[in-house]
């Protein structure tokens, strides 16, 4: 059997997938089905009426009743089947809307809002940078001015000059490698 695009209705999937094809397609689908569900159930009820008065010849009261049913029992699962058509025609619309609607635009909306705490990680690690370095410069420059204010001359006589503090904040201890230092 060789596939055809086209179907008995003339529905295609590319019309399915263009906007609104989905919702008119499975309106039409609900259309059509809602008109056979109310078409069996009337006649499986007129047809159980009928043979329940007209029986077959040699039937009872109870036997006309119970041939009646059996017979009307079809229709009636017609009727059920026509139902499940009209749910899953309405599945089939939610499941669509889901997958191919709202799901591109919660990815959409997940990346954006990815990209901007990425951003805002990295503004926060540059403004973390930015207050390592203006510590670090406010230390140097306070050991600097220590230095200068502490050359022996402070106005006190008879009090030893206090050696000159190193050109490093003692924040650099820590990355000496042990070579000396």
């Amino acid at each position: 059997m060789a596939h055809d695009d086209d179907n008995e209705y003339g529905w295609k999937a590319d019309q399915l997938r263009a906007p609104g094809g989905m919702e008119m397609y499975t309106d039409q689908i609900k259309g059509i089905f809602r008109d056979h569900r109310d078409d069996f159930r009337a006649l499986a009820n007129d047809l159980q009426g009928e043979l329940r008065f007209n029986p077959p010849a040699g039937d009872n009261g109870l036997q006309a009743g119970y041939h009646a049913w059996k017979t009307a029992r079809l229709l009636h699962q017609m009727e059920g089947h026509a139902q499940a058509i009209i749910t899953l025609a309405t599945k089939l619309r939610a499941t669509h809307h889901a997958v191919y609607v709202e799901l591109p635009k919660r990815r959409a909306q997940k990346a954006e809002t990815k990209a901007l705490e990425k951003a805002e990680q990295g503004a926060q690690a540059a403004r973390s940078a930015g207050n390592v370095n203006d510590l670090v410069r406010r230390m140097v420059e306070h050991a600097g001015q220590d230095a200068a204010g502490q050359d022996g001359q402070d106005g006190q006589s008879g009090s030893p000059a206090v050696p000159a503090q190193p050109a490093h904040p003692p924040v650099f201890d820590m990355f000496k490698t042990g070579t000396g230092q």
